[in-house]
């Protein structure tokens, strides 16, 4: 089972890079030893290339990014971590539940788990959009639904998209990708343990 979630995750952490269709999807850890993902052997930095593992699944075309309407980011915020271990913030959803969710600048979506996504009052049955998953261990689908903001400290985005299915126990409650910090500037300080996010 976790092998499986593993794989669902692996796979839209590069759902939509712009990479040829249906590329390998590789797995790679830095010397801190925490987990990568990168689609397609060229994407895998230099020095951990020898060790990268294909997953044995493949990128599909992606869905939709944006919600229509979608907010520009407002606040500035700071996130406080450990060095050499993983960034986890906590998140707020539709401004009120939380989510515990692991920072990724490798993810280019946003993926929350159902739990956390039905505490703050998403209805998982309404309007969504899906995507293929395929891997060694089957096929799948992952439903992406728009929410109306998510805050982590200050700093917020309005309506945005987010992915929602099977996450591995590890990464909390899910990831915080890109869709959602590229709209700030991101300055991760490793030595003073320190993350701060800026509006553009």
């Amino acid at each position: 089972m976790r092998r499986t979630a593993l794989l669902v995750v692996a796979f839209f952490l590069v759902l939509c890079w712009p990479a040829p269709a249906r590329a390998q999807i590789y797995r790679w850890v830095d010397d801190n030893g925490i987990p990568h993902f990168a689609d397609g052997i060229d994407s895998v930095p230099d020095r951990y290339r020898s060790k990268a593992v294909p997953l044995g699944i493949k990128n599909a075309p992606p869905g939709p990014s944006a919600a229509p309407g979608a907010a520009k980011a407002s606040g500035e915020t700071a996130i406080r971590f450990t060095p050499g271990q993983r960034i986890m913030v906590d998140a707020r959803i539709n401004g009120n539940a939380t989510a515990r969710l692991m920072l990724d600048t490798g993810a280019d979506r946003t993926l929350i788990s159902p739990r956390a996504l039905q505490a703050a009052g998403v209805r998982l049955s309404g309007p969504s959009t899906t995507a293929e998953v395929t891997g060694a261990m089957g096929s799948g689908q992952m439903q992406f639904l728009v929410i109306e903001s998510l805050e982590v400290g200050e700093a917020r985005v309005g309506r945005m998209q987010v992915g929602s299915g099977i996450l591995p126990p590890d990464v909390g409650d899910g990831l915080l990708g890109r869709d959602f910090l590229d709209q700030f500037n991101v300055n991760i300080d490793s030595g003073k343990g320190v993350v701060t996010l800026t509006p553009k």
